[in-house]
């Protein structure tokens, strides 16, 4: 089996390829206006699971041993993130609730000491992302979002993949400034902004 690798295509991809400013001014104030007005009871501090690309985790390169099977993590997120594209709440929440689950069940294998201590933070930050995710509405949806989906890239990067997987950028996300999602296509469809620009972004890397 061959096992599929982080590599970092440079793509060349203009400015052209994120359309424009991506929207409007109406739509971006509309997706990036946060609030956790309807929320109360469940203030958290972000700072703990926030991963800017000056802070990333220093995690593994795939060293071409699978090292777990990361099929039900990635079946929960990408059909988390299907829902939150079509700007479902409700099935998010769904898919929330079964990835969760999926992060408590995962077992890994041929770990080093420091490895197995890198996926033991990631997994508690994924596992605390997901379980948001399933009890919120769409905006805290898509805040805690943009932490997952760097603790799914650190968690590929060290398990590794047998997929084909592209990891996407939009500049518009975590309130413009910028954020990733993995994705399965290379078509690009936001989970971050939803119907309103649901072309909005570009692909980062690749993942084979």
């Amino acid at each position: 089996m061959n096992i599929k690798r982080i590599s970092v295509f440079s793509l060349a991809v203009s400015g052209s390829l994120i359309l424009a400013s991506c929207g409007n001014s109406s739509n971006t104030e509309n997706h990036n206006d946060m609030s956790h007005e309807h929320h109360e009871g469940m203030e958290h501090d972000h700072s703990s699971h926030q991963h800017s690309e000056s802070n990333e985790r220093n995690v593994s390169s795939n060293s071409g041993e699978l090292k777990g099977d990361l099929t039900q993590i990635l079946n929960a997120y990408f059909e988390m993130n299907n829902h939150l594209i079509k700007d479902d709440a409700s099935g998010a929440q769904k898919s929330g609730e079964q990835l969760e689950q999926a992060l408590q069940s995962f077992k890994a294998t041929n770990l080093s000491e420091e490895e197995q201590k890198e996926v033991n933070e990631i997994l508690e930050s994924a596992i605390e992302n997901a379980q948001h995710i399933a009890k919120s509405e769409i905006d805290h949806q898509r805040e805690h979002l943009v932490s997952l989906s760097t603790d799914i890239k650190d968690l590929i990067a060290i398990i590794g993949t047998t997929q084909k997987l592209y990891e996407d950028y939009c500049p518009m996300a975590n309130n413009n400034e910028g954020a990733i999602w993995i994705s399965q296509t290379e078509e690009i469809n936001n989970p971050y902004m939803g119907s309103s620009m649901p072309a909005c972004g570009k692909v980062k890397k690749v993942i084979e």
